[in-house]
């Protein structure tokens, strides 16, 4: 009876260690989540993500894509769980044109100086001809900050009324008979020869192999020409906002070691924003609200 009684109590705690073990299994078990990025800047910033979130127990997958239109649809699709490339401005354009969006940003990363960079008979602003060729994104949202440069350098002039949303359409004068060609974000940084000017963001001049100190323009050097919504983001479906897990992602993106990343890799083309009163939701919504 006592060999029984002794096999029984071994018998428990087996199984207690058998449990005890499971459950740590679980605990520890990594959990996936996948970005949308642009560009290989973006790319390389967030693999340095990934690897800090290894201690977090999740597995980051970085989904890189070449346009602008495709994150979102993906993450509208649940193909991705977050997305990182866009602005406010762009997202809420975005928002409008479907008629509605599942999508909300939940973290602000950087801020992309736009830049202008000239051929090279082109050394500085006062060297501009009359008849110049300028590449502009044909996305109104990206486009903005493209129209109030040129108007600082004076090529143009624009409806006070556009306020820091100017199109193309908001041109009142044309100083210099510059001829505007409009085409995709992702081609523009590679258009220069074929463009005498180009109006191109930070996230894509590095992956062109763009010098930003070779711009002779870069509207970061005047704060009060950016707009705030013209902050970037990271974006989920509404379903995933209070995840735990997309909050450690978060953290990990703003923490000091990210941010010196980010100077690094982009060479200084993308300025950390964050700041720790920040309310993306909020502000979305009113901007969805004025829409």
């Amino acid at each position: 009876m006592k060999v029984l009684k002794y096999l029984s109590i071994i018998c428990v705690a087996i199984i207690s260690l058998l449990l005890v073990g499971c459950q740590q299994n679980d605990e520890t078990k990594s959990q996936t989540y996948s970005i949308g990025v642009v560009g290989d800047v973006s790319k390389e910033i967030w693999e340095g993500v990934a690897d800090q979130l290894k201690g977090e127990n999740i597995d980051l997958e970085i989904v890189t894509f070449s346009d602008y239109n495709a994150p979102n649809a993906a993450l509208e699709e649940q193909e991705t769980d977050l997305n990182a490339y866009q602005h406010v401005a762009f997202l809420d354009a975005y928002a409008d044109d479907k008629g509605g969006t599942n999508i909300v940003p939940v973290a602000y990363t950087i801020v992309s100086p736009m830049y202008i960079f000239s051929v090279d008979d082109i050394p500085d602003i006062d060297s501009i001809p009359d008849g110049v060729k300028v590449a502009v994104s044909n996305s109104p949202t990206n486009a903005e900050r493209a129209y109030l440069g040129l108007k600082d350098i004076g090529l143009i002039e624009l409806d006070d009324k556009a306020g820091f949303a100017p199109t193309k359409g908001d041109i009142t004068k044309n100083l210099k008979d510059i001829h505007i060609i409009e085409m995709e974000p992702s081609q523009i940084a590679r258009s220069l020869g074929d463009a005498d000017l180009i109006t191109v963001g930070g996230d894509m001049l590095t992956d062109a192999g763009l010098n930003p100190k070779d711009a002779i323009y870069v509207d970061t050097d005047d704060a009060s020409n950016i707009d705030p919504l013209k902050k970037n983001v990271i974006a989920t479906t509404k379903d995933k906002v209070d995840d735990p897990n997309i909050q450690k992602i978060i953290n990990a993106y703003q923490s000091d070691e990210n941010a010196k990343r980010i100077k690094e890799i982009s060479g200084g083309s993308s300025i950390p924003i964050w700041q720790d009163n920040d309310d993306p939701q909020k502000d979305f919504k009113n901007v969805r609200e004025k829409s």
